[in-house]
């Protein structure tokens, strides 16, 4: 066995879990708006399950959605009628050798206020609105009112035992109510449930003995955030006190988060830009103050990553997250000594942003996530021939699928590289996890059937050559035109030629004088980014406002990126700002109603690129008599 920590079972109270690997409870979307468990849910986690994951966290269960639901589709566990469709999902989950456990929550003050039927949210104190200081947004609770919700948390545990959960764990962190109640920045009471330390553990502390005279024997395990990383908040200091606390009031196990929402929702869920396994210190010293196993998450990608920290006596269980949404076949991977073959998790947070926009739960790289009733790709009734122009993500996916249904597939790329505009994304500093999902997508071809061409005549006399049936156009996007004064291929390029050429595109000395860098888009900041590791002071000149800067990035890793960007002494940014010309190595700029003049050494344009589907469109016209299938796909289609 090539992980035998990994893969060796771990004794929790009178359970057994086969491995030590966790699926973290993450919002799916895949619910119903009752709250009820769907079919689409269940063949979520089964794949999860099959995939050889030892223990399943289901997503966040409300136990009183009328005062404490945090997302539409939010599953409930309240009444018989929500039984039903939980036993379904336990049993699809232990009939695949996995352990199912229940995740119990109430959102409190973070709950979502057009989602309730009460007046305002609740929790332990109360908040008002910051622009208008006499709204009440959300109500202090009263004594009834907190032992009936601790009543709320006991009735859901109860019914999750009816329908069969093995386990049960209690949502203590990321600023819902349970942390709210423990936390002085929320918590602000001065009677039996607040005013010390020892007074804001106390609801926490009746909500565990109550679930667990719901539970009997069965484990209790306490998810909560190791240090909150905002002002006012606990933080590794406060959580080694605390945690003994809740052990020696029942709990079994920990798990152990970071962050709140939103004020430290990077915390919460990482940016790409993260390192691997950047809260193994957080768990590690959580484990040293407590004799109960303690489960660790966060930007675990790799099975080397979760047996080391597993050797080093960081955790006795690993939460994988994020990284079973791309792969749910992890486990049985690992185990089986084929690591290359896991999809990698690239923190591209696709998967979130989705989740904000109240869609159901997807993942850029495995387009089967969510979609797993679906079922495998179908065989093509006759045989084909299939060529895919471009090997981006997109256009290797597309050769993989096509290979895989039975078709003869040539991938053709003008480069001499594969990777598309991955290599492009690839290339900023902190996003070297989507040179890692590039190399897997390399290996995946080399294992595959699918013909792959580098260095490519793709015009439209050779495609017609090949005679395909299927053409696929992944041709990805291209430079827009540029009418500039004094720029010229000796002084200036696009940001995307760049990025694609870095380190060894031609470019001055960094003593020769800044570089400026047009347009504050994604690109342009990343690209400013990339310039500044390389030694260089960069001009970022923007058309628009400060606030506006990387304004279509992910909002989680956009934050980030501003954040290092903006602090770097050797950044000059001008907002609300046009060139003119360049002369003479001086660049002149309107910003407003001034002229400012730079000495510049080079202008890199990141104006923006537009959709490549001329051949496309030349191909898949009626007059030009073309036979085959056309399909315009990735960036050349969006």
């Amino acid at each position: 066995m090539n992980y035998p920590l990994l893969f060796k079972p771990l004794q929790i109270r009178n359970l057994c879990i086969p491995n030590r690997t966790v699926m973290p409870p993450m919002s799916t979307q895949l619910g119903t708006p009752s709250g009820e468990v769907s079919d689409a849910q269940i063949a979520f986690y089964q794949a999860r399950a099959a995939g050889g994951t030892g223990m399943i966290i289901v997503e966040f269960c409300c136990v009183n959605q009328s005062s404490g639901q945090s997302e539409p589709n939010q599953l409930a566990l309240e009444s018989d009628t929500h039984i039903h469709g939980h036993k379904r999902l336990v049993n699809a989950i232990k009939s695949e050798g996995s352990v199912a456990c229940l995740q119990l929550q109430h959102g409190g003050a973070a709950a979502k206020r057009s989602l309730l039927k009460t007046p305002t949210t609740i929790g332990p104190s109360n908040i008002f609105s910051r622009k208008a200081p006499n709204q009440l947004i959300c109500k202090g609770m009263s004594h009834t009112e907190i032992e009936a919700m601790i009543e709320c948390f006991g009735h859901s545990a109860e019914l999750g035992i009816k329908a069969g959960y093995q386990a049960v764990e209690l949502h203590g962190a990321h600023g819902y109510l349970l942390t709210q109640f423990m936390s002085p920045r929320s918590n602000k009471r001065d009677d039996v449930w607040g005013g010390n330390e020892t007074g804001r553990l106390e609801f926490p502390r009746r909500v565990i003995h109550r679930v667990r005279q719901a539970i009997g024997n069965r484990p209790l395990i306490y998810r909560l955030s190791a240090d909150e990383f905002c002002e006012g908040g606990l933080t590794i200091e406060d959580m080694e006190r605390i945690c003994p606390m809740l052990v020696d009031a029942g709990i079994d196990a920990i798990h152990v988060s970071t962050g709140v929402g939103p004020e430290s929702f990077d915390k919460v869920l990482d940016p790409m830009s993260a390192p691997d396994g950047w809260r193994l210190p957080y768990s590690r010293r959580i484990r040293q103050v407590c004799n109960v196993p303690i489960i660790t998450v966060g930007q675990i990608r790799h099975p080397d990553t979760a047996e080391q920290a597993l050797r080093d006596g960081d955790a006795d269980l690993i939460a994988l997250g994020r990284t079973l949404l791309a792969d749910p076949e992890w486990s049985n991977k690992a185990r089986a000594g084929n690591a290359d073959a896991i999809i990698p998790c690239t923190s591209c947070n696709f998967c979130v942003a989705n989740g904000f926009a109240e869609n159901s739960i997807r993942c850029a790289n495995n387009p089967a996530t969510g979609r797993e009733l679906d079922g495998e790709i179908p065989q093509l009734m006759a045989p084909a021939r299939a060529i895919v122009l471009g090997s981006g993500p997109a256009g290797i996916t597309a050769a993989l699928s096509l290979a895989a249904a039975g078709a003869h597939t040539s991938l053709l790329e003008c480069q001499n590289q594969l990777g598309g505009g991955l290599i492009v994304s690839a290339a900023p500093p902190f996003k070297d996890k989507l040179e890692r999902y590039r190399q897997y997508l390399i290996r995946q071809l080399q294992a595959s059937t699918v013909n792959v061409e580098l260095g490519a005549n793709t015009s439209e006399q050779d495609i017609a050559a090949r005679q395909p049936d299927i053409v696929v156009f992944a041709t990805g996007s291209r430079s827009r035109p540029h009418n500039f004064n004094g720029l010229d291929i000796h002084n200036s390029c696009d940001a995307f030629d760049l990025l694609n050429t870095l380190p060894s595109h031609p470019l001055p000395a960094p003593d020769a004088g800044p570089i400026l860098v047009l347009g504050g888009g994604e690109t342009g900041c990343e690209t400013c980014e990339a310039l500044i590791a390389q030694g260089y002071k960069v001009i970022l000149s923007s058309r628009s406002p400060a606030r506006q800067l990387a304004r279509s990035a992910e909002m989680i890793y956009r934050n980030d990126l501003l954040q290092r960007l903006l602090a770097s002494p050797q950044l000059e940014l001008i907002c609300n700002s046009e060139l003119d010309n360049v002369h003479g190595g001086i660049a002149q700029l309107r910003a407003s109603d001034e002229v400012l003049n730079r000495a510049i050494s080079y202008c890199v344009l990141a104006q923006g690129r537009d959709r490549e589907h001329r051949l496309h469109d030349a191909l898949s016209t009626p007059s030009t008599g073309s036979n085959f299938e056309c399909a315009l796909i990735g960036d050349a289609h969006t």
